[in-house]
């Protein structure tokens, strides 16, 4: 990934190089690694019936293994939706983080749900909320962004 590329949404989805401002570090982010498809808890919980199925079929394995297979993927899939949760409401913090920061800055930024944007005198452009390394990072994009509507 070239400098001028950004990730949003947990590093899912790349960004274009028109930064205008980029606030580093607004929040710290979760410990455990960012939410992508490999550590879903629905996925976790697959690969967890799909090897106690074959431990309880697999005769050179003793029979109570199934059982600690199943009841280890339950733990894993528990420990992963906790995850994803600290991730969540990590963002939510850096969303609040970077509002008030951005003030600060004498910039307008403004969110509703997971959409984000930044207005200046002349119209509202997109802001975006990255992760990189152990923070947030907020960008304000020099792209026109639709108008945000509050689902409160």
């Amino acid at each position: 990934m070239s400098a001028k590329q950004s990730l949003n949404n947990y590093g899912r989805h790349r960004a274009s190089s028109s930064s205008v401002r980029v606030f580093a570090d607004v929040a710290g982010t979760p410990g455990t690694p960012a939410p992508v498809w490999w550590n879903h808890p629905v996925t976790v919980m697959f690969v967890a019936v799909i090897c106690a199925a074959l431990s309880f079929t697999s005769p050179a394995l003793p029979a109570p293994s199934g059982l600690l297979v199943t009841v280890s993927g339950v733990a894993l899939a528990s420990l992963a939706e906790w995850s994803r949760g600290r991730w969540s409401a990590s963002r939510a913090r850096a969303v609040e983080e970077s509002v008030w920061i951005a003030d600060q800055c004498g910039y307008q930024v403004e969110s509703a749900g997971e959409a984000m944007q930044w207005r200046n005198a002349e119209r509202s452009m997109v802001a975006r909320l990255d992760h990189r390394g152990r923070g947030w990072d907020l960008f304000l994009l020099d792209v026109d962004a639709p108008t945000l509507e509050s689902h409160h």
